[in-house]
């Protein structure tokens, strides 16, 4: 345990070598927990509106060679191209149909849209999907 007379005088804590936290250690857990909030507000609003959200609504077997796909797309920028690769998987989760659904610039409304494609499949499919969108 440290004396009470060495915590009080300057001369002796600089002789045992005993620190202050001081202004720049508060400064710099400031600045550390206003950057880490800054990149949680920015990375949450950034992931959280993303240019082009689909969703998956239902699929049908329509025949064993097609099924039908149901998806809602949405779109900040109605005025470019969009396309969205759809594919079709057999029951051991093998890709056996894949389309591509090209969307013309102007087609698109603001809010969601809801489209529905048909997908040739080699071997009879069970389900289906959104790949990705662009």
């Amino acid at each position: 345990m440290t004396h009470p007379k060495v915590l009080i005088d300057p001369r002796l804590r600089e002789r045992y070598g005993i620190k202050s936290a001081g202004k720049k250690r508060i400064w710099i857990t400031v600045c550390s927990l206003f950057i880490v909030l800054a990149w949680f507000i920015w990375s949450g609003t950034n992931f959280a509106n993303p240019d082009i959200r689909s969703t998956l609504i239902s699929f049908k077997v329509v025949s064993d060679q097609k099924i039908s796909i149901t998806y809602k797309i949405s779109v900040k920028d109605t005025e470019i191209n969009h396309s969205c690769s759809l594919v079709a998987k057999d029951i051991d989760k093998n890709t056996v149909g894949e389309v591509i659904d090209l969307i013309p610039a102007g087609s698109l409304v603001a809010g969601e849209n809801q489209r529905t494609i048909e997908i040739s499949t080699r071997i009879p499919a069970v389900n289906a999907g959104i790949a990705s969108c662009q």
